[in-house]
């Protein structure tokens, strides 16, 4: 099975241990040879056998195996890796149930970690796994986040000068130590922790740290007496010496057992009968050249399990709203009620924290308003100019910035795009020069995706090789052959716009968004437009706060690609009612001038045959019920459609969650079907732009 979304588990560094209950005994430590590729895997019989599973072995078998187990609904529980004689090794455990959606970002520096402890309380992403590791003497930190609304919290590293000043102020202020980790830097022992104000126990509890393996399982023997369960519980390497470090909190009536061993499936065989004790954590030592050891915590306490947040909206909760002056004055009360039920439906079936929308009729604004919250923490309104990513969106936009050069006689559609004397010649050629096929695509087919390759169904070369320039991905795919040639296959392509972007640029001398923005979208009143930028903290005024769905892994919204990679086919950020003015200045009506020549709006307008005839030059053409113009995409953390039909509407929709099932967008058409064919009102001369 395979995933969409999964973790990197690239560089991440060894976890910690846990609990014990009844007296510890260990496994026998059993001489293993390091992994060769050897693969431990340990889960419950039937018919508990997707609750957990806990794995050991290399990068591609650990892969496979949380991959499954993501698709059967698992989240990761530990994760860690360890070096061993030029191989990489990894292990994990995975419990499926239900809890709020999470990440797992790139390990990061200290720097790094302040900053998204900082940034990610913004959008209620709690802390709940971090530890560090050194590597050629650089410190890195493994981070695992979840969603949890009103989340407050601080990275502590107990130790260091100011550390009990700062336990006692995290104290005082009703915040509880989480999470402990342990590692090593310049032969050193240190250490990291996680205060939170989370909900889920306030049990008394005790910490401990910078101890020995043998004093910490004899301290962790008398609190065991005392009705202690170990809740975090590492182990790590110094040198020769073992120490660990943990957490306990008094919980009657739960077990929890430490086991060491090599041997994961017989370390279990202990347990098989017991179908509540799971395996909680897992670390390793070495104990001697090639014997990995593995520490497991066990136990029967469901511990840091966070419950899925209720949904942002119930069926009577009322969904904030802000109407663009004179929206509903060219409504009746009950036409209002009804738009505003249409759009409050779709909002509580996809739990969406805010929603934009804006509708024209031959070419004039007739209304628009925003639902929601642009920021859940802060309680942030949207508003009808609040700013959200498109995603494909963008798609139209840079067909327009491209119709633009051919009106100037600056670009040939039907003329190739790379080979001597094309537009991109040999820029991008190696020794080797281009793959079969590349010097017989146009500008044409790159604009209606029917290159025959780059299919984003079969991995999206846009967002392959994110550490590499435009120009080095772009040289690493064009020396791969195309499967067919150009003009037979419609293959929709990210990579396709791109290479327009790269075609702007040559042509018009300026960057892909210097032009788009100077040349287009500032002349049609869509000037604050921008391609979006990746963290956080690069968030523009009235810019939304974006959010990941589900309950699963995330693609997080600020881990984006840089600007000059996602722009062309997906970067764009702007608003519904600067959209239907960029849409109304290149329609080929004449209430409002347009940019691009009669011509182009034919050219772009007219669907391929190899789309099967519904996809023009950016457009897809009378889809979805519409008889018209759409374009739907998506973001991380964002979704938007735009739809010009027949009858002279014209609809934006803008959203700061996102979606990747057609359902949702189907739904979101539906919507739009709704109130526009159902209820056109809108047939006066008032225009609101």
């Amino acid at each position: 099975q395979s995933c969409g979304d999964i973790p990197r588990w690239e560089e991440i560094r060894d976890h910690d241990i846990h609990r014990r209950g009844d007296g510890i005994r260990r496994t026998q430590r059993m001489p293993m040879d390091p992994f060769g590729g050897m693969l431990q895997i340990a889960s419950p019989p039937p018919p508990h056998e997707k609750d957990w599973v806990i794995v050991a072995g290399n990068e591609t078998q650990v892969d496979q195996v949380l991959a499954a187990s993501l698709g059967m609904g698992g989240r990761l529980v530990s994760i860690g890796h360890f070096n061993q004689e030029r191989m990489v090794n990894y292990y994990s455990i995975m419990h499926r149930y239900k809890g709020p959606v999470f990440i797992k970002p790139a390990p990061m520096n200290v720097e790094q970690l302040m900053k998204a402890v900082r940034e990610n309380e913004v959008r209620d992403l709690a802390l709940t796994q971090v530890c560090g590791q050194e590597t050629n003497g650089k410190v890195t930190f493994m981070t695992y986040w979840e969603y949890i609304p009103g989340i407050v919290q601080q990275i502590w590293f107990p130790g260091t000068q100011h550390a009990e000043k700062q336990r006692l102020h995290y104290e005082s202020i009703g915040l509880r130590l989480t999470y402990l980790c342990g590692f090593t830097v310049k032969g050193q022992p240190r250490y990291v922790g996680v205060w939170q104000n989370l909900p889920l126990n306030r049990a008394p509890y005790e910490a401990h740290y910078g101890v020995t393996m043998q004093k910490c399982l004899a301290m962790n023997e008398d609190l065991s007496k005392k009705n202690y369960v170990a809740t975090v519980f590492s182990v790590f390497q110094m040198g020769t010496e073992l120490l660990c470090s943990g957490i306990w909190e008094h919980a009657p009536g739960f077990s929890h057992f430490i086991r060491v061993g090599s041997d994961l499936a017989g370390m279990y065989s202990e347990f098989m009968g017991n179908s509540k004790i799971l395996p909680r954590q897992i670390s390793h030592y070495f104990s001697g050249p090639k014997t990995t050891q593995y520490a497991v915590l066990w136990s029967d306490l469901d511990t840091r399990r966070f419950p899925n947040p209720p949904p942002l909206w119930n069926m009577t909760s009322h969904i904030p709203s802000s109407f663009f002056r004179g929206s509903t004055q060219l409504l009746r009360p009950h036409q209002t009620d009804f738009v505003i039920d249409r759009i409050e439906n779709f909002m509580r079936t996809y739990d969406l924290p805010a929603l934009s929308i804006a509708i024209a009729k031959n070419e004039r604004l007739k209304f628009a308003a925003a639902f929601g919250y642009s920021d859940l923490r802060k309680r942030e309104l949207a508003q009808p100019d609040s700013l959200f990513r498109i995603g494909s969106v963008s798609k139209p936009i840079t067909a327009a910035a491209l119709l633009l050069l051919v009106d100037r006689g600056l670009i040939n559609l039907d003329a190739p795009v790379f080979g001597p004397g094309a537009i991109l010649g040999m820029d991008y050629a190696t020794t080797a020069g281009y793959g079969r096929y590349i010097d017989q695509i146009t500008t044409r087919q790159l604009m209606e995706h029917t290159t025959g390759g780059w299919d984003n169904e079969e991995g999206d070369l846009a967002w392959s090789m994110p550490k590499a320039s435009v120009d080095e991905l772009i040289r690493n795919v064009l020396i791969v052959q195309l499967p067919v040639p150009p003009g037979r296959k419609w293959v929709y392509s990210n990579f396709g716009y791109l290479l327009l972007g790269k075609i702007i640029e040559k042509v018009s001398r300026m960057t892909y968004e210097e032009f788009v923005h100077t040349a287009l979208l500032s002349p049609v009143g869509a000037g604050n437009s921008f391609v979006a930028r990746s963290t956080i903290a690069e968030r523009r005024q009235k810019e939304s706060v974006y959010y990941m769905s589900g309950t699963s892994i995330g693609f997080d919204p600020y881990e984006l690609l840089a600007p000059e990679r996602i722009g062309p086919w997906g970067g764009w950020v702007s608003n519904p009612i600067q959209l239907l003015k960029f849409l109304a200045a290149v329609d080929g009506t004449n209430v409002r001038d347009d940019v691009i020549s009669r011509r182009s709006v034919v050219e772009w307008s007219t669907p391929s045959v190899a789309s099967n005839r519904t996809y023009g030059l950016g457009w897809s053409i009378n889809v979805m019920g519409f008889n018209g113009w759409q374009h739907d995409g998506r973001m991380p953390g964002a979704s938007a459609m735009i739809v010009r039909i027949a009858s002279g509407h014209s609809m934006a929709v803008t959203t700061n969650k996102e979606f990747v099932s057609r359902e949702f967008f189907h739904d979101m058409a539906y919507m739009l079907h709704h109130i526009v064919h159902q209820c056109d009102w809108w047939n006066d001369m008032n225009d609101l732009f």
